[in-house]
């Protein structure tokens, strides 16, 4: 069974491709199919999700795992069975970027001998963020040394009022308040 598997991605709006690969391929052969189709090279720890339909993660498969079956020894067969079926590919996992897939068909009448990249659109995402420096300021220490510093020179709070400024009862106009006696 010939499974057509398209991927897009939430970072990069006009980029998708296209893959077409047989349903006896383990993941890690859709997983090197989709660094070659990127042109991403070198493995990176990646892991699949096989989702619903509304992209909840149902199950789990990693590249490597004590706890899990590993992409080199589940078949996309085993799990990808339904046309529509959606999957995310994190590429990222630290970052938890990814792709989106999904199974746009599935045709029993047709083989091929290697998986390959049909159509790609688009420049795919970057394989790593580059993270820009946050700006430099302050240390924690010095922060706290400048707080402790404002706080010891702000006298003005602790000053008692003078009697200019105490309340005066006189003042008060009681016309708006219900008093109830009793």
């Amino acid at each position: 069974m010939l499974l057509t598997i398209t991927a897009v991605s939430p970072e990069v709006e006009d980029f998708v491709i296209e893959l077409l690969i047989e349903s006896d391929a383990t993941f890690e052969d859709l997983h090197h199919l989709i660094r070659q189709a990127c042109g991403w090279g070198a493995s990176e720890p990646a892991i699949f999700y096989i989702c619903d339909e509304r992209w909840r993660r149902r199950k789990t498969i990693p590249e490597k795992s004590y706890e899990y079956d590993t992409m080199d020894e589940v078949e996309l067969g085993d799990c990808l069975e339904d046309q529509g079926q959606r999957l995310q590919y994190l590429f990222d996992p630290d970052e938890g970027r990814g792709l989106l897939l999904e199974v746009s068909r599935i045709a029993f009448s047709r083989h091929i001998d290697e998986p390959i990249c049909r159509r790609s659109h688009g420049t795919p995402p970057a394989l790593k963020l580059i993270k820009e420096e946050a700006p430099k300021g302050p240390s924690r220490e010095e922060l706290l040394a400048q707080l402790n510093a404002a706080a010891l020179a702000d006298d003005d709070d602790d000053i008692e009022p003078t009697d200019d400024e105490l309340f005066d009862i006189e003042e008060l106009d009681l016309e708006g308040f219900d008093f109830n006696e009793g």
